[in-house]
């Protein structure tokens, strides 16, 4: 039943959003919004006296599905536009690892590539999806069932623990072992804080979603009928599953979203709140609407994400702050402000550059 939801010919959309520029403004303004909801929830651990709001922890759970979601979507839109290769998109993949172990190792003091932090998920997730671009709608459909099919069974068979594994540098320079490869690959499979199983299968959806989206130098709306049904319905059948068996919901080292461990019932309700999203987006632009502050966020996502956690891993967590949600919220809008400021910041850098390398390109977008 839920693969025959996700992937259908009967959601094939059929409207055409027209834009001045190949600039998709909805997926630019949702990406936005996932890295300012994504702000707030990193914050949490470090500046919010417990306990955390329910309202608080829910609105903090859609940040990350949102962003995989259109970090898959992206291949489909680098495929379609610019021919990209599977060369291209190791490169990348490469980089964003990168990235993600460099924040591990000289922010965090962690040992890289044992949690499975978002980056790596979206890192590793990029030559897969586009090796499962290359396959027929049948094809994606049975892959993306099976991962989440598998899930369940991964984290009854191989158990997901209360917290992931978070090792520390220092410990490791005089020669002390690295954990069993076992050990690691756990970590990776089924409960790291972004296992493969299942959150690589929103990262795949969201590549065929994109594939859906852009035909031709078009943009596809989400708006219709043929999207907004099936996806009401996967949203509301999703919502009622995950609010009569909603796992156990376990708050990891402060970090209070909704889905440790990812049950199929929160897949299901957040795939669908996702297509939800962006048909509100699709009807929102078509009617003039513009959020320009989110949308210069969306732009330069990858910068932004990692500006944050360095402001938040550098300067607020050595505060040792725990303080009421009023000032909590005051806190993280000024910190969002300062976001915004920046993406603009960055906006007006990318509209001077000529011919700006690849890892520029990566960095703020372009």
């Amino acid at each position: 039943m839920v693969s025959s939801i996700i992937i259908s010919p009967a959601m094939t959309p059929a409207e055409t959003v027209s834009h001045p520029t190949f600039r998709d403004i909805s997926v630019d303004v949702l990406r936005g919004l996932a890295i300012a909801i994504m702000i707030g929830a990193n914050l949490i651990p470090y500046a919010l006296a417990p306990p955390v709001p329910f309202w608080l922890r829910l609105v903090s759970s859609v940040a990350a599905p949102l962003f995989i979601f259109i970090s898959g979507m992206m291949v489909a839109l680098s495929c379609s536009n610019r021919k990209r290769t599977l060369r291209y998109f190791l490169i990348r993949a490469g980089f964003v690892l990168l990235i993600a172990a460099l924040l591990d190792i000289g922010v965090r003091g962690f040992a890289p590539f044992v949690n499975v932090d978002v980056l790596y998920l979206i890192g590793i997730s990029l030559p897969i999806a586009w090796l499962f671009l290359t396959l027929g709608t049948r094809a994606r459909t049975l892959v993306i069932a099976s991962i989440l099919i598998a899930t369940p069974v991964l984290q009854s068979l191989a158990g997901y623990g209360a917290l992931p594994l978070q090792l520390q540098v220092l410990p490791f320079l005089p020669g002390t072992a690295l954990p069993a490869p076992v050990t690691m690959i756990h970590q990776w499979l089924v409960d790291g804080w972004f296992p493969l199983f299942p959150w690589i299968a929103l990262s795949l959806l969201g590549a065929h979603a994109g594939t859906l989206r852009w035909k031709e130098g078009r943009i596809i709306s989400f708006s219709s009928r043929k999207i907004t049904r099936p996806a009401a319905v996967m949203f509301i059948i999703g919502g009622l599953f995950w609010y009569l068996w909603p796992g156990s919901e376990l708050i990891r080292y402060g970090y209070v979203e909704l889905f440790y461990p990812p049950t199929l019932e929160f897949m299901l309700a957040v795939t669908g709140l996702i297509f939800c999203l962006f048909a509100i987006m699709d009807y929102l632009v078509e009617e003039g609407f513009r959020s320009d502050m989110l949308k210069a966020m969306g732009e330069c996502s990858l910068a932004i994400y990692i500006l944050h956690i360095l402001i938040i891993e550098l300067l607020i967590e050595p505060l040792d702050l725990s303080i009421p949600l009023p000032f909590f919220l005051t806190g993280y809008l000024l910190l969002l402000a300062g976001m915004i400021l920046t993406a603009y910041f960055i906006r007006h850098i990318r509209g001077i550059l000529v011919n700006p390398s690849f890892i520029i390109r990566t960095l703020i977008g372009g």
